[in-house]
């Protein structure tokens, strides 16, 4: 079954926009796409992490199903 083609709760992984956070360490703006937990600044190559908010993930028992096992895997921090 698609499982994503009923899940308004993952469409910010299945159809990622960018984000602009602020480095910390140099101040750059640095994107960061809705379905990564890390980036990298460009300008001083610090690796930025962001908290993960509670989704679908951590809840749906087709998660994995409907997300693809290395979306799930990477967003659940099982790899990158």
């Amino acid at each position: 079954m698609d499982y994503a083609r009923f899940c308004p709760g993952s469409i910010s992984i299945r159809q990622p926009i960018p984000e602009f956070v602020e480095c910390p360490r140099c101040g750059e703006e640095v994107e960061i796409w809705t379905d990564e937990i890390t980036t990298r600044c460009q300008n001083c190559q610090m690796t930025i992490s962001r908290d993960r908010a509670p989704s679908c993930i951590d809840w749906c028992k087709f998660a994995k199903d409907c997300l693809g096992v290395e979306a799930y895997n990477r967003l659940k921090g099982g790899g990158k």
